[in-house]
């Protein structure tokens, strides 16, 4: 993963670009006349800086995965209560009409589809997502060894669970133009961590 440009420079401006871009149109509708109308670029400055969109798509996902995941980080590493930390990650703040930043695009069939997909642009959402699980997934490990969770959880599902909820809202709260969707999925979500939690031994 190569490092951010360095800020202001045209090439990290054509990043920022086609980080917004990818995040409020997708990846096909990202057009270079896009891009550069977006970033005000100059006419030849995408194809100075990156062979073409693809790549310029590739370099800004990873921007966005390792931003991404080092808030991800943040969060559950200032939360040392490992189940305050799965709550709080299912309370993000997110704005459900935007959708995921990552997660949009995986119906995309540059990204998703087995034929046709871009490993390059893949990468960065099957590494975040892959983190993501695990994160959550090591947060319950941690609580079942407190004995916080009733016997015979299996963590993986769970953490499955969790991270599907929160994507699952942003695809119903875009569907339905309505942020009541992920409000209901995280409420679902936060009800499911309960009902597998035990209160703290004496």
């Amino acid at each position: 993963m190569s490092p951010h440009s360095p800020p202001g420079s045209t090439r990290q401006v054509l990043l920022d670009s086609a980080k917004r871009l990818l995040w409020k149109h997708g990846y096909e509708a990202m057009s270079p006349r896009r891009i550069l109308a977006e970033s005000g670029a100059g006419q030849g400055s995408l194809y100075h800086h990156f062979p073409g969109k693809a790549a310029l798509a590739a370099a800004a996902l990873e921007e966005v995965a390792a931003e991404m995941t080092e808030a991800m980080d943040a969060l559950f590493e200032g939360v040392p209560e490992p189940l305050a930390a799965v709550h709080r990650f299912l309370d993000i703040p997110f704005d459900p009409l935007k959708g995921c930043r990552l997660g949009r695009l995986a119906n995309e069939a540059a990204v998703a589809d087995p034929e046709t997909a871009d490993p390059a642009l893949r990468a960065p959402l099957d590494r975040f997502f892959a983190a993501a699980r695990t994160r959550i997934a090591d947060a319950l490990d941690r609580a079942a060894a407190e004995g916080r969770l009733h016997p015979g959880q299996d963590r993986e599902m769970l953490a499955t669970t969790m991270l599907a909820a929160v994507q699952g809202g942003f695809v119903l709260s875009r569907i339905h133009q309505d942020p009541a969707s992920m409000r209901q999925a995280v409420a679902g979500a936060h009800l499911l961590l309960d009902s597998v939690t035990r209160e703290p031994g004496p």
